[in-house]
């Protein structure tokens, strides 16, 4: 069984291969076929999708001038099954790691170290790892029982929209060769994708941007599930989230099975799009054209194999259970990026390195500053407890040499009634009835309370 494993790798590396192995080749088409090759995504014998590397390319076929097809199997150690452990560290080892199946390889030689079983060096994480290996331990269990799958989509179209990020294409942009990113939702309903944004990053703001791209053309989800990334989890997407009733959840951290429907879909995309891409980079504004084309007439479009419908048909049969945007709602504003500033004693914040002007009513405040994460020279909005406040003026130290300031008078305000109490006159009364001493009448008064 083993054999014949080995032979459907060392079958599918020869697939790779391609022309390689049939073509007359002249000086430079090795290069040139051997690039071609890394640039299309191959699908294992175990079903994985995988990129290859032109070095490991190039390494395959000069094994298969060597060796023929029997060098394309997948590498032997002669001494695989054996191990140079010592007995009683191998005990040791298997006890350690039933005792607490998630202990890594490191956690584990350390320990043994530490404890004086093993020498320092003496153990190296490939043995231990081929001495667990065969006895069936290697690798990390997961906490308790295996993780209970089951396939499942919602009632009602906008309930819950599925997120990811995918690697994609290699495109033109800015004048020079670029990797981009597909970030995209799905609707677990109806399965139809409100927006797939082609973007140069993966980072939080391209998220929120492809985010506010689904909502201003199809609404507000109840729910937002997506991976456990940082830009999934950013404060600036929590806060655009919670402004908008909109429910954050996240999966399991390397645990991407969570989200089978958009997982499908990265599929479908590959197969389909990415695919029938040319070899030679297109502009990023050519893809989107396409993708976009792609999701509108065809994916959109069609029969569902999940659901039995049209994922666009049945989404508009449903509008009257879809959240719109409420009016009094500006997206533009709930997606700008917020941070914290204290005001200085000058009346300026420090924001990417320069120093913007706020009203002088603010000094010693903290205040949230709100700018578009796109602009390179933003110019922040000054908020106070989620209002707004001020726009801010860049500071300009030579014109404020010769602006008159504005200093409070100190006097009362033109709309404040007089109470007629003077305090330094209060003052200055028990300060004279302190030090005025008590005449006779006084003590007579006190001498005939104290007979009495």
């Amino acid at each position: 069984m083993e054999d014949n494993r080995e032979v459907h790798w060392a079958l599918w590396r020869y697939g790779v291969l391609g022309p390689l192995v049939s073509a007359r080749l002249r000086h430079g088409d090795v290069r040139d076929y051997v690039r071609q090759a890394a640039s299309r995504v191959h699908v294992d014998p175990d079903g994985r999708a995988v990129k290859l590397s032109v070095r490991t390319i190039e390494a395959w076929f000069y094994a298969w001038r060597r060796g023929g097809l029997k060098a394309l199997r997948r590498d032997q150690r002669i001494d695989r099954g054996n191990t140079h452990i010592r007995e009683e560290l191998q005990e040791k080892l298997v006890t350690l790691k039933r005792e607490k199946p998630r202990r890594s390889i490191r956690r584990l030689i350390r320990t043994l170290e530490r404890n004086g079983d093993a020498k320092c060096g003496e153990l190296t994480k490939s043995s231990v790892q081929r001495f667990l290996k065969t006895h069936g331990l290697s690798g990390r269990c997961g906490r308790g029982e295996p993780v209970e799958r089951r396939s499942f989509r919602h009632r009602e179209a906008g309930e819950l929209w599925m997120g990811d990020v995918l690697h994609g294409p290699r495109v033109i942009a800015e004048g020079r060769l670029r990797k981009s990113y597909l970030i995209a939702f799905i609707d677990s309903a109806t399965r139809f994708v409100p927006a797939a944004e082609l973007r140069l990053s993966e980072g939080a703001a391209d998220h929120e941007y492809a985010l506010r791209q689904a909502m201003l053309r199809h609404g507000l989800p109840r729910v937002l599930y997506l991976d456990n990334g940082a830009a999934q989890r950013s404060h600036s997407l929590r806060l655009i989230l919670a402004e908008l009733s909109v429910r954050l959840l996240h999966t399991e951290a390397y645990d991407p099975e969570a989200k089978g429907a958009i997982e499908r879909w990265n599929r479908t995309f590959r197969e389909e799009v990415e695919e029938e891409l040319p070899e030679e980079p297109l502009p990023i504004d050519e893809v989107r054209s396409r993708i976009w084309s792609w999701l509108s007439v065809e994916y959109n479009s069609r029969v569902h194999a999940t659901t039995g419908r049209i994922p666009r048909e049945d989404w508009l049969s449903q509008a009257s259970v879809l959240r719109s945007i409420p009016p009094s709602v500006d997206l533009a504003e709930v997606f700008l990026h917020r941070e914290y500033r204290m005001v200085r004693r000058d009346g300026t914040v420090r924001f990417r390195g320069k120093f913007f002007e706020v009203r002088s009513s603010l000094l010693g405040r903290k205040v949230e500053l709100r700018f578009d994460p796109f602009e390179r020279d933003a110019v922040p909005r000054v908020f106070v407890n989620g209002k707004f406040v001020c726009d801010v003026v860049e500071l300009d130290p030579e014109t404020n040499a010769y602006k008159e300031r504005h200093r409070p008078s100190g006097g009362p305000s033109p709309s404040t009634e007089p109470t007629g109490i003077d305090p330094l006159k209060l003052m200055q009364d028990e300060q004279i009835k302190r030090s005025t001493p008590p005449t006779s009448s006084d003590n007579t008064e006190d001498d005939h309370e104290d007979n009495v």
